[in-house]
């Protein structure tokens, strides 16, 4: 009986996703975010709307860095890390070399009035407002190369 749960164990390790994931500064590296949290989604039994914000998020953090923090500079690294933590979270830890960027500072799309319609949306600006609303945590620090973005959501079952 012991030898056959040794023998399972490893495969069983083996199909838990990588905890990270690392991606270059192309559009197209994004395509690698969702085999990789649907992976995630179900090793830690995540419900539809967990998954749907972490997806929301994810890519809106990861298209920023693109597109914003990078400007288009290809095979710039970023990476994605995925942890629970002992507060019944699971947190996302994205890292980069671009230059700093505080996305929790005040900016003018956090001055501009709600819009009340969808007439009244604009296109734009509304990424980081959208990551504090899906994500129960958000945090930002400099690191000495780059950035570090933290988001986290809840792991309830």
């Amino acid at each position: 009986m012991l030898g056959l749960l040794a023998a399972s164990m490893p495969e069983a390790l083996s199909a838990w996703p990588d905890p990270r994931l690392t991606l270059t500064s192309q559009l197209e590296d994004l395509a690698l975010v969702l085999p990789w949290l649907q992976a995630l989604a179900d090793r830690y039994a995540l419900t539809a709307s967990t998954r749907f914000a972490i997806q929301l998020c994810l890519e809106e953090a990861l298209s920023n860095i693109v597109r914003h923090g990078y400007r288009g500079r290809a095979n710039q690294s970023i990476t994605v890390e995925c942890a629970p933590s002992p507060a019944g979270e699971l947190v996302f830890t994205i890292e980069d070399h671009a230059p700093p960027f505080d996305p929790l500072a005040p900016s003018a799309a956090d001055a501009a009035p709600t819009p009340q319609s969808i007439d009244e949306l604009q296109p734009g600006g509304q990424g980081i407002r959208l990551m504090r609303r899906f994500s129960s945590r958000i945090a930002w620090e400099p690191t000495p190369s780059g950035n570090r973005l933290t988001l986290a959501f809840p792991l309830a079952r």
